[in-house]
């Protein structure tokens, strides 16, 4: 009952945000201000909606659309990924976060069979966390009742069918509530970032004066695993770790 209340808090939260959002003067002003290619002018009307406390997927879509016309492509991808994590079965999203990725510099190559993570990933992204919980409702439902053909039916055709079919909702539903789980954890999980600065110095220590271990350009997705004001400590999927500065980077 809990969960079902905090779900029609957020739906309403969203749909209360988009009414405001449709009648707000500064996203107009944005919108004729793309039109007219202002680039510039579009990141500060967005941004100060942000700082007004208005979020939404469409907002950080725009802002990262703004973004990558003005060749700001760690801020485009940062954004798109805002907007992912609010709404992670839209194509639009998906696809214009591809294509951004295709321009970054760094090819961080996982430790994560590449294969693999990209089913896992396709898999896990291809429904919402509230797809995910439906479907294995539905398929949970669906086995109890093929069970329950396969133990009552006296004719073995129909014994079979219940068999069977019961078995393959059975599998269904594990794998929609692992990949439900694995959605919900991707969507609340605070420890990524995606490096905003156009070039950024990985050090072995959280100072300047600490030796330079490698660089990352803007774009490069990482792995947080301690931050502070002034710098943040990450690990990239290859494994290697260092120190950068909190400023050059977008936190989630």
């Amino acid at each position: 009952m809990k969960s079902i209340k905090t779900i029609l808090f957020l739906l309403s939260s969203v749909v209360f945000s988009f009414s405001i959002m449709a009648n707000n003067p500064l996203e107009i002003r944005a919108e004729k201000a793309y039109a007219e290619k202002k680039y510039d002018q579009v990141i500060t009307l967005y941004e100060a909606i942000l700082k007004d406390g208005f979020t939404s997927y469409k907002l950080y879509y725009n802002l990262g659309n703004a973004y990558y016309k003005n060749n700001e492509l760690g801020k485009a991808i940062y954004h798109y990924e805002l907007a992912k994590k609010i709404d992670p079965t839209n194509q639009d999203v998906k696809t214009n976060l591809i294509i951004a990725n295709k321009k970054t510099i760094d090819k961080i190559e996982s430790k994560e069979n590449f294969f693999i993570g990209t089913i896992k990933s396709s898999l896990v992204n291809s429904l919402s966390t509230t797809g995910w919980a439906w479907l294995s409702i539905f398929s949970l439902t669906g086995s109890l009742i093929f069970t329950f053909m396969f133990l009552v039916s006296k004719h073995v055709l129909l014994k079979r069918i219940g068999f069977f079919v019961s078995g393959l909702l059975l599998i269904t539903t594990i794998t929609a509530i692992v990949s439900g789980y694995s959605a919900l954890k991707n969507n609340q999980e605070l420890n990524f970032a995606i490096i905003t600065n156009h070039e950024t110095k990985i050090h072995e220590e959280p100072n300047s004066a600490s030796k330079t271990k490698f660089s990352l350009h803007e774009g490069a997705k990482v792995s947080v695993l301690e931050t502070t004001k002034e710098w943040t400590n990450i690990k990239l999927e290859n494994g290697n770790e260092g120190w950068m500065r909190t400023e050059e980077l977008g936190l989630f």
